[in-house]
C-alpha cells in the first residue's frame, strides 16, 4: 500500500499548495519507477465500464502481466479533496470477500487526477443485471435473491465492524464477480461512524432511508433500508416507488407513507420468510430496523444458505456466456447413481426458480 500512502501524501501536499516536486531523469527516474506499482504507462484502457461517484470507470489491462482490472479516474479539480482522502483512506483499511478488492492508487502526471485501481467484476452491477433480466422477460428466483442479500449484509456487517457506513447502497454500487459473488463498491461517500451514528446528507436520495431524508442522525441501519429497497426493485422488476413523482414529492412520500412490501403477483409467489425479510429491512422507524448482523441470522437467510444455489451458472446464463470448457472426466469408476443423465438438460436462465415460486425465474 506504499503507492496509496504516497498518493494520499501527494493530495495533502497539493491542498497545501506546496511547490511541485523536481523532475527526475536517468537513474533517479528509473529507481522511482521501480517503486511505483501503478502508472498510466503500465495500464492500457480496454473499455469504458461506466460512472462511479466522482469519476469514470474503465476496464484496463496491466501490460506487464496481462491482468484485467478496473480503474476509477477522479478529477481533483471537481471532486472535493476531503472526499478523495476519505475514499483512499477507507479502501486501504478494508478487506472482505463481499467488498471490492483494491490494488492501489496513483496520481496522473498532471496531478489533476487520482486513479484508483481495483478488481473488475465481470458480472457487472445489480442494476445492469436487473435491466438484462427485464429485457429477457425473466425474474430473479428466491434462492438467488437470498444469496445476493446475504452477500450484501455480510459486506455491510464487515463495514460496521470497522465503524464504517457506506451511505450509497444502490443497485449500481452492488457488483457481481464472474462466480456470482456480491462485491460492494464505490466508497466515495462513505464515512466513519461517530458512536455508531452519522449526520451528513449525502448519497443517492432515491434509496435513502426516511431518517436521512428527514435530516436526522442515522446509523448503519440506513444502509439496511437501501439494501431492502434495492432487493425489492430487483425481484419485482420495477422501482418500488412511483417514478412519476417529482424528487421533492417522492422524498415526502418516502418519509410519510407506509413502506413498500414484497407482494405476490400473478404466477409469482414468494415465501413468507422472504416477505418478512423485506418487511424488516424497510421499517420506517430505524430503531425497529435490524442491523446487518441481525439480518445474517434471519430465518430466510439461514434457510437459503443451507441450500445449493448455482450462482456461477446463474450469472453465466444471465449474460449468455459460453459454458467453460473443462477436461472430460473419467466417469467409469464412479457409481452409476452419481453419473449425470445425458437426457437431463442444463439449467437455463428461466429454469432457476425460487423455492416457492411457480413462475419462470432467473
Amino acid at each position: 500500500m506504499e503507492d496509496v500512502l504516497r498518493t494520499i501524501s501527494d493530495i495533502e501536499t497539493q491542498t497545501r499548495s506546496a511547490p511541485p516536486r523536481p523532475s527526475l531523469d536517468g537513474d533517479e527516474k528509473r529507481e522511482q519507477q521501480t517503486q511505483t506499482e501503478w502508472s498510466d504507462d503500465v495500464l492500457e484502457e480496454v473499455s469504458r465500464l461506466g460512472e462511479g461517484a466522482g469519476g469514470a470507470v474503465h476496464e484496463v489491462r496491466d501490460t506487464r502481466t496481462g491482468k484485467i482490472m478496473a480503474r476509477k479516474t477522479i478529477t481533483t479539480r471537481e471532486a472535493p479533496m476531503k472526499q478523495l482522502l476519505r475514499e483512499l483512506g477507507i479502501i486501504t483499511t478494508i478487506s472482505h470477500v463481499n467488498i471490492i478488492r483494491f490494488y492501489g492508487a496513483y496520481m496522473s502526471p498532471s496531478s489533476s487526477e487520482v486513479k484508483v485501481v481495483m478488481e473488475v467484476c465481470d458480472g457487472k452491477s445489480l442494476e445492469a443485471v436487473g435491466r438484462r433480466i427485464r429485457e429477457r422477460g425473466a425474474r430473479v428466483g428466491e434462492k438467488v435473491a437470498g444469496r445476493l442479500s446475504e452477500g450484501i449484509v455480510q459486506g455491510l456487517n464487515y463495514l460496521h465492524s470497522k465503524k464504517l457506513i457506506h451511505r450509497d447502497i444502490k443497485p449500481s454500487n452492488i457488483l457481481l464477480s464472474r462466480e456470482g459473488v456480491v462485491k460492494l463498491c464505490d466508497f466515495g461517500v462513505s464515512g466513519e461512524l461517530i458512536e455508531s451514528r452519522a449526520g451528513t446528507f449525502t448519497g443517492t436520495s432515491l434509496y435513502m432511508a426516511p431518517e436521512r431524508l428527514s435530516g436526522l442522525e442515522y446509523s448503519i441501519r440506513a444502509d439496511v433500508w437501501s439494501t431492502g429497497l434495492s432487493l425489492l426493485e430487483l425481484v419485482q422488476n420495477r422501482f418500488p416507488f412511483s417514478s412519476d413523482l417529482p424528487p421533492i414529492e417522492l422524498m415526502i412520500h418516502i418519509t410519510q407513507s407506509e413502506p413498500p412490501q414484497l407482494e405476490d403477483e400473478a404466477g409469482v409467489h414468494w415465501s413468507d420468510s422472504m416477505k418478512d425479510f423485506i418487511k424488516e429491512t424497510l421499517r420506517v422507524d430505524p430503531n425497529l430496523r435490524p442491523t446487518p448482523r441481525e439480518l445474517i441470522s434471519h430465518p430466510w437467510i439461514v434457510k437459503i444458505m443451507k441450500q445449493e444455489v448455482p450462482m456461477e451458472r446463474w450469472i453465466r446464463e444471465v449474460w449468455g456466456w459460453p459454458k467453460p470448457t473443462k477436461k472430460p472426466k473419467d466417469l467409469s469408476s464412479r457409481p452409476s447413481s452419481s453419473r449425470k443423465d445425458p437426457s437431463t438438460p442444463e439449467i437455463s436462465v428461466t429454469e432457476i426458480p425460487s423455492s416457492s415460486s411457480t413462475n419462470s425465474n432467473t
